[in-house]
């Protein structure tokens, strides 16, 4: 197990980076949130289950899959190191429309909807804190939408150079169909821009 004193430490810092905190919060949190590493990719949560945590992504990455009307399974989101996941699922405590999966070598610290309610109670401005991390992760997806107008090869270079580079590594984190789907092309031309900027040193 890994020193959570430490974790939750970083995410106090994390926190009162959008708004100062009480040093009680932090101290709360460390006696009620969990951690654990995953050394295998788990699915956290399954689609149409109900969320029941909120995760901090002290290392590693949770994948967040989606699903079309015949069911097929796309990558709506990758959270790495530092990430903050409290979905829709968990402040509604309604079934998810996603799937959540812990990559291999992810470690996760949880709080519960119990311990998070107790929470809200407890510090006043919890609940704004909490508004400012949702609208931040708003923002991040928006940018993300936006980002996907370019280019294939801007997309592969971008996902492996800066964005995900632990990806590129043989027999990697996520497989080639679902990058593809996360970057909205199909998986030939992943693979073929991956090897052409493979050949040309531009990657990895």
């Amino acid at each position: 197990m890994r020193n959570h004193e430490e974790i939750i430490k970083r995410l106090f810092k994390l926190l009162c980076s959008y708004k100062i905190q009480p040093e009680a919060l932090r101290e709360f949190l460390q006696a009620v949130m969990t951690g654990r590493l995953y050394p295998e990719r788990e699915i956290l949560y399954e689609h149409n289950s109900t969320v029941t945590d909120a995760i901090f992504v002290s290392d590693g990455f949770v994948a967040c899959y989606g699903f079309g009307e015949n069911g097929d399974r796309q990558v709506a989101g990758i959270y790495g190191k530092d990430s903050i996941i409290a979905s829709k699922s968990f402040t509604s405590e309604q079934p998810s429309a996603y799937e959540w999966v812990a990559l291999p070598g992810a470690y996760l610290m949880k709080i519960g909807y119990n311990h998070m309610k107790t929470v809200y109670a407890t510090f006043p401005d919890a609940e704004e804190l909490a508004r400012l991390v949702m609208a931040d992760a708003a923002d991040k997806d928006l940018q993300r939408v936006h980002l996907l107008k370019r280019d294939a090869e801007s997309l592969v270079y971008e996902f492996y150079k800066k964005d995900f580079p632990e990806f590129y590594l043989p027999g990697g984190l996520m497989v080639d169909s679902d990058v593809a789907s996360y970057l909205l092309i199909s998986e030939s031309t992943l693979r073929n821009t991956r090897a052409k900027l493979t050949k040309e040193d531009k990657l990895p």
